[in-house]
Parts: C-alpha cells; sequence; structure tokens
C-alpha cells in the first residue's frame, strides 16, 4: 500500500499537471514575495490581498482586490505583467520544457498527454509550434503596443503612454484582465479604436496558436481550426446580438454606434478576456448569466486564454445533435467524431459544473451578506480564469479571498491535470458484456 502511494506522487510530480502546479505555485510565491517589497508598493497591503494579485496574475485570470494603478509602483506594476506573460505563454511552453527535463525528445506518453492541451496535430512538431508561439508572441505584442501608444503616449505622455501600452499589450495578448485603470477600459482614451484593438488581441491569443500557425502556413485546415474559426463567429455573433437585446431599454451599452461596439467588446471578453469597456454591474440578470455561460465555454486549446474550451463546447452540441436525430455516430465538418472524444467532453462538463456547484455553495456559506448572483458570478469567473467581476471581489473576507485564490489555481491546472490523467491511461484488454439502460 505504501509503494503504490509513493509511486502514484512521484509519477503525478513527474505529469503535465504536477509540473504545472509547481510552476504556477512557486511563481504565485515567488511575485508575492517580489510585490511585498517597499519598491514595488505605493502603501502597507495585507499579505492575503498581495497573494491574490500574485496568483491572479500567474493563473493570468484578472481578479483583483486593490487596484493595480494606484497601489503598485511601476516596478510592482513590471512584476505583475512578467507574471502574466510567465503564467500566459508557461502554460504551455515553460510547463512543457519541465517535461523535457534534460531529455532531447518527448515519450509518446507524455507526448500524448501534452498534446490534449496544445492540440499537436499531425506533422506538426512540437518544437516548431514552440517556435511559432516565441515568434508570433513578440510580433504580436509589439504591434499592440504600438497600437495603444498611438493613441495613449498623446494622452498620457511618452513614459506613461508607453507603459500603459506595453502592461494592456501584454495583459490583453494573455486574456489576463488586469489593467492600469481603476475602471479597466471604461474612461481609457482612444474610444472605439482602443476597444478594436484589445479585441483584436485577445481573440488571437484566445484562438490557440496550433490555429493561427495553421492559418500563417497557407495549407488546408484542420477540422480542429474550422470549428475554432466557425465557432468563434458565431459565438461573437450570436453574443453581441443577445448583449443588445438584453440590454435594449438599459443605456449600459451608450448611445447611437458605440452599442454595437460595447455589445461586441462584451461578447467577446466573457470567452476569458476579463476586461470591461461599460460598468457590467450596471447591465441587467440576464446578460450577466449570458456572460457566466461564456465564461464557462471560455476560448481555443493551446490558447493563453481559460475555460470549458469552444471545441469541448461544440463536440458537447454535436453529441447532443445525434442524440436528438437518432443517430449511432457524431458527425462534423464532414467527418466522423471518435466516441473517445465525445466521452471526454462530457467529462470535462460533468467535472466543471460539479466544481461550480460546489464552489458556488461555499462562497454562498462563506458571504451570506453579498448578493448571491454576484457570488457565483464572480466564482465562475474565477474557475474560467476570466476576469470579470461584478464588484464585489475587494469586499470579499479572508476565507472568501483564500477560496478565491484556491479556485484560481484550479481553473488553470485541473484540465491539464484531467488531460494527462485520460491520455495516459492504458487502455484494459478485457472487454465486458453489453447491457441496455433505459433513459428518459
Amino acid at each position: 500500500m505504501a509503494i503504490t502511494h509513493v509511486v502514484s506522487h512521484q509519477s503525478f510530480w513527474r505529469s503535465a499537471g504536477g509540473v504545472l502546479l509547481k510552476f504556477f505555485v512557486s511563481g504565485a510565491l515567488l511575485g508575492t514575495a517580489l510585490l511585498m517589497l517597499p519598491i514595488s508598493r505605493q502603501q502597507d497591503m495585507p499579505v492575503l490581498d498581495v497573494l491574490f494579485t500574485a496568483v491572479s496574475a500567474i493563473t493570468v485570470t484578472g481578479l483583483t482586490t486593490l487596484d493595480t494603478g494606484t497601489h503598485y509602483t511601476w516596478l510592482g506594476q513590471t512584476i505583475i505583467a512578467l507574471l502574466i506573460q510567465a503564467g500566459g505563454l508557461g502554460y504551455m511552453l515553460i510547463g512543457t520544457i519541465a517535461l523535457l527535463g534534460k531529455e532531447n525528445f518527448v515519450s509518446l506518453r507524455r507526448q500524448s498527454a501534452l498534446g490534449v492541451t496544445v492540440q499537436i496535430n499531425d506533422g506538426l512538431s512540437l518544437f516548431t509550434l514552440i517556435r511559432f508561439v516565441i515568434v508570433f508572441s513578440l510580433v504580436l505584442l509589439s504591434f499592440l503596443t504600438l497600437a495603444l501608444a498611438v493613441v495613449w503616449i498623446p494622452a498620457y505622455g511618452w513614459i506613461e503612454g508607453l507603459g500603459k501600452s506595453a502592461f494592456h499589450a501584454v495583459s490583453t495578448f494573455n486574456n489576463a484582465g488586469f489593467s492600469l485603470f481603476p475602471d479597466s477600459l471604461m474612461t481609457a482614451a482612444g474610444g472605439q479604436y482602443m476597444l478594436i484593438i484589445h479585441a483584436l488581441g485577445f481573440i488571437l491569443g484566445g484562438i490557440g496558436f496550433t490555429v493561427i500557425y495553421e492559418i500563417a502556413q497557407g495549407t488546408r485546415l484542420s477540422v480542429h481550426t474550422r470549428i475554432m474559426i466557425y465557432g468563434s463567429i458565431v459565438l461573437l455573433s450570436l453574443g453581441t446580438l443577445l448583449l443588445l437585446l438584453f440590454e435594449a431599454g438599459n443605456p449600459s451599452l451608450g448611445q447611437g454606434w458605440e452599442r454595437l461596439g460595447h455589445a461586441f467588446f462584451q461578447a467577446a471578453t466573457t470567452r476569458t478576456a476579463g476586461l470591461n469597456s461599460i460598468d457590467i454591474a450596471s447591465m441587467s440578470s440576464a446578460s450577466h448569466v449570458f456572460m457566466m455561460i461564456n465564461m464557462v465555454i471560455g476560448a481555443g486549446p493551446g490558447s493563453t486564454a481559460g475555460g470549458l474550451r469552444l471545441t469541448t463546447f461544440v463536440l458537447l452540441v454535436a453529441g447532443l445533435t445525434a442524440a436528438l436525430q437518432g443517430r449511432q455516430t457524431t458527425r462534423l465538418l464532414g467527418r466522423t467524431l471518435q466516441v473517445e472524444n465525445l466521452l471526454r467532453a462530457s467529462g470535462i462538463l460533468i467535472l466543471t459544473l460539479a466544481l461550480l456547484s460546489v464552489i458556488s455553495l461555499m462562497m454562498l456559506a462563506l458571504e451570506p451578506g453579498q448578493d448571491p448572483l454576484a457570488l457565483i458570478f464572480e466564482t465562475v469567473s474565477a474557475l474560467g480564469t476570466v476576469g470579470l467581476s461584478l464588484g464585489i471581489t475587494g469586499s470579499l473576507g479572508s476565507p472568501a479571498k483564500i477560496l478565491i485564490i484556491v479556485v484560481m489555481m484550479i481553473g488553470k491546472v485541473s484540465p491539464v491535470v484531467l488531460f494527462g490523467a485520460l491520455a495516459g491511461r492504458s487502455q484494459s484488454p478485457l472487454r465486458y458484456a453489453g447491457g441496455e439502460i433505459t433513459t428518459g
């Protein structure tokens, strides 16, 4: 019994999930220590709030109990930006390099466990993908910084404008949701142009690196890439229309054509970006529930974003459609889907809903005086590593803050742990006799 436990324990810490868990925990602790330095802070702050910020940054969530722009110095803001960058790209790259160890290859089992996370396609080398991700990230971050600097340097001056541009480029690309403005992007200079640049950044950062790679190569697009492109277009279009409908009698989206821009931005940002261009607390309950559904769905595999994953959601919809039509197989984009993919998607959904239910109940028990919808919204945002809030994060008690810290870690690491466990299991040659179960 003891030997089995030791082997199992050691194998977990050598797995993709174990390596990433160590990476995120150590990164959060190091970030907390650096942010506690007097030169990183504008004033004294509780250690728990600093830890909350560090965990939120390394998990690219964006929930904060203290305003980043006023409570931290330029050094503290730089540390937060570095934590965001390490957490976003480290989710795929640093964890991958740690898996390699001192070897110059990846075993088939490790490639299998990792491939579910980064969606390594046939013919695409892991090392080629890593090189592409690094180059693409540097190019896009440079573009976003320069594009924002065009409007923010004239508005805030050279030093502050360039600093804000660089910080927001990192936050946007990594779908982190951190902002140097006290109200996210509500009062930031640049209007609709600034919102378009941010939206471009987190859409490209959240669609998945293999999707960008295939488009850049100009080759025939895989089923995965087509699902991500078509699914993103449908969800963004549907989300924009629904928010316009839900807020038809509400001035929260602004006036005239800017309503369309704000509706599109909020439909896109709820898929784990975490920035807001309007006061989302003033929006209707229907919009809040719709946002939570978007936060659960999330963005693409192998990206800097989180959530259930768009591909998982599409698989579930395809499987449900096949079941309602009475078909024995599930087809999508001219291909027959393997039953293993559907089982995995169903398992992810069940696990996600179970976690949300348990954590929501705990939050409601810890904070009985808070608005229940706001607490559930906070829970969904933390588990999906989104960062949107209805304004209650700073008013949470210490136990609730600790719970949110744990939830942010779970939201970032649990998909890799689950995928690695499923991919690492060998199939038993034994098959049991079939059975029929009545449902419905």
